[in-house]
């Protein structure tokens, strides 16, 4: 598996265009939209991990 490391604006951007890209599927693409969804999540949680690594104080 390659690892990819974005900015925050990086990652925000893609974000973004996942979204955008998702909206544009209707329901006969069901299963687009369901691994659409998926990498969402997962840009979702790369974002929580990082927040997580920053340091305190």
């Amino acid at each position: 598996m390659n690892t990819v490391h974005l900015t925050d604006a990086e990652l925000a951007l893609t974000q973004n265009a996942m979204h955008a890209y998702l909206s544009t599927f209707g329901h006969d693409e069901a299963d687009v939209r369901a691994q659409v969804r998926q990498v969402i999540a997962k840009l979702e949680a790369a974002e929580h991990d990082e927040d997580e690594q920053l340091p305190v104080g």
